[in-house]
């Protein structure tokens, strides 16, 4: 067991430094993006009136979830992209149109009070969500790179001509 947790302490300390703080970030930002879904999934449970999971996907609440975390992973793809030909420039198109089209099959469910396509409307919110995830965490990543310091690399590269000079 402790040797495990071991393993498991290696793993993370040879995880680079801006990794774990997308990490992090991720999860914070999940956690508290979902909180109504954990919230609900909290009372649901507490006052013991389950029935089953449609009541978290049904009204378009992953829609809604899903385009919170890719408009934010848009954001970041969209100011970090130094070229049209970029792979952050690709994903901010990507985001851009799941964003479009997400949002699309959620205005289609509140138009139609009275869906009749649940299996549709169950598997694409899943897939929505699911498609999310590693979009908002590739994101963090782009966002947490350390980038060179220029200014302090000319500066050392000065100091050492002036001093190869003297």
């Amino acid at each position: 067991m402790e040797e495990e947790n071991n393993i498991k302490k290696r793993k993370w300390y040879h995880l680079k430094d801006f990794h774990k703080v997308s990490l992090l970030n991720s999860a914070f930002s999940m956690f508290f993006n979902l909180l109504p879904f954990w919230g609900g999934l909290l009372l649901t449970i507490s006052i013991g009136k389950w029935t089953d999971w449609s009541r978290f996907y049904s009204n378009g609440e992953f829609y809604l979830y899903s385009v919170s975390l890719i408009s934010s992973s848009y954001l970041i793809y969209h100011n970090n992209k130094l070229k049209t030909t970029d792979l952050s420039s690709v994903f901010s198109i990507i985001s851009l149109f799941l964003i479009v089209i997400i949002s699309i099959l959620y205005a289609s469910l509140t138009a139609n009070p009275e869906p009749q396509i649940n299996v549709f409307i169950k598997w694409a919110s899943i897939i929505a969500i699911f498609s999310a995830i590693p979009i908002f965490f590739h994101s963090q990543i782009i966002s947490n790179r350390n980038t060179p310091n220029v200014g302090e690399t000319r500066i050392g590269e000065q100091e050492t001509i002036m001093q190869g000079l003297k």
